[in-house]
């Protein structure tokens, strides 16, 4: 039988390692994924002894019935203690914080998923294991194998180490040679800046199609539209997805906008266009992104025709919801068995910034 050089399915997992410390266990973060680790530990019977912010998030406030300390606090109340990062970030300041933490006491970062309710434990990797060895199998460089077995340890044991080991880093678009694109398929376009990315790296790019659900960042790209001369970049404020329709998605701040059906547990809706790129442009593309906040097999389906007929360069978010990393690659094979599959990952924690690129195209490995 095949060997792997992926974490052993028998391997505990970040909450089995939470209890198993013996240590009372601090939150650190108060924000939606701070939210979605403490249901897992009350799910889990997992007491939280306290929950602390970075020293200038503070302030005289508190988060689900704790009052939000410091680490200098908790650090003072408790003689040690197990923190469970709950939060998001790349920053290199906050990066370096979180590393100075991780020395001074045992951290984990718990990979709870921005969209759907199932979560990546020792359950769940058992049951998936034979499907991730298949996954490594079919990636198409060392790297991409490199990055898939390190995101697993991370995912299982909620160790920023291989995380952290995990980010190559750099432009999405630096992974292809993006010479002799000109149309491109921005989904999820944010304010433009993947737009603008595009456009500093392809120079004989002559369109964009960008769509983006939410107003107030569809203004901003609507106003980068109007102002580019090249190329054309033709805008619409709408969700992609598997056909034209309307959704109710829900109303939330920061970046991006979530279907309802994606997963994401919200209260506040609105009414949402929703469209498919095979829908508008029968034009050849290029290059798609798929960036869409827990819809990306919806947006896939909705491109099948165009990805078929065209078989472009993509560029697939593969982190959204815990099944993303398994099930988006095998989707996408199956609409053009050729395409061949690489994983990369852009630094910060927890596990987000996975994409997976799919092209036809030989690279220099």
């Amino acid at each position: 039988m095949k060997e792997y050089p992926l974490t052993s399915p028998g391997a505990p997992d970040v909450w089995e390692r939470t209890l198993a410390a013996g240590l009372p266990a601090v939150i650190y973060g108060t924000g939606n994924g701070a939210d979605k680790v403490m249901d897992e530990l009350e799910r889990r019977k997992i007491p939280v002894a306290a929950v602390f912010a970075s020293d200038g998030f503070v302030r005289e406030r508190a988060f689900r019935g704790y009052r939000v300390m410091s680490y200098a606090e908790v650090s003072r109340e408790l003689s040690d203690f197990t923190v469970l990062l709950a939060f998001g970030t790349s920053r290199p300041d906050v990066l370096d914080n979180i590393g100075k933490i991780s020395r001074e006491h045992t951290l984990l970062c718990p990979d709870v998923p921005a969209f759907g309710e199932t979560v990546f434990d020792a359950a769940y990797y058992r049951e998936n294991y034979g499907a991730f060895c298949r996954l490594y199998d079919s990636l198409a460089d060392g790297e991409s194998r490199r990055v898939l077995s390190l995101i697993l340890e991370y995912k299982l044991t909620g160790s920023i180490t291989p995380l952290a080991a995990s980010a190559s880093g750099g432009l999405p678009f630096g992974f292809f040679d993006c010479g002799e694109y000109e149309t491109y398929i921005d989904l999820g376009a944010y304010t433009g800046d993947t737009v603008r990315g595009a456009v500093k790296c392809m120079p004989r790019l002559r369109r964009v199609i960008a769509l983006e659900p939410e107003p107030h960042a569809y203004k901003k790209l609507s106003a980068l539209a109007e102002t580019s001369a090249r190329p054309h970049i033709e805008t619409y404020n709408a969700a992609a997805w598997k056909c034209d329709t309307a959704l109710e998605f829900v109303t939330r701040s920061g970046r991006g906008s979530s279907s309802a059906a994606s997963g994401h547990a919200g209260t506040k809706t609105r009414t949402v266009r929703a469209l498919a790129v095979d829908g508008i442009s029968n034009e050849r593309v290029d290059l798609i992104k798929f960036d869409v906040e827990g819809a990306e097999a919806e947006a896939i389906l909705g491109a099948a025709e165009t990805i078929r007929r065209d078989r472009p360069d993509m560029i697939v978010s593969v982190y959204h919801k815990t099944g993303d990393l398994l099930s988006l690659p095998a989707l996408v094979r199956s609409l053009v068995p050729e395409y061949r599959l690489y994983l990369r990952r852009e630094p910060g924690v927890p596990a987000w910034g996975i994409d997976l690129f799919a092209t036809v195209k030989n690279r220099q490995e």
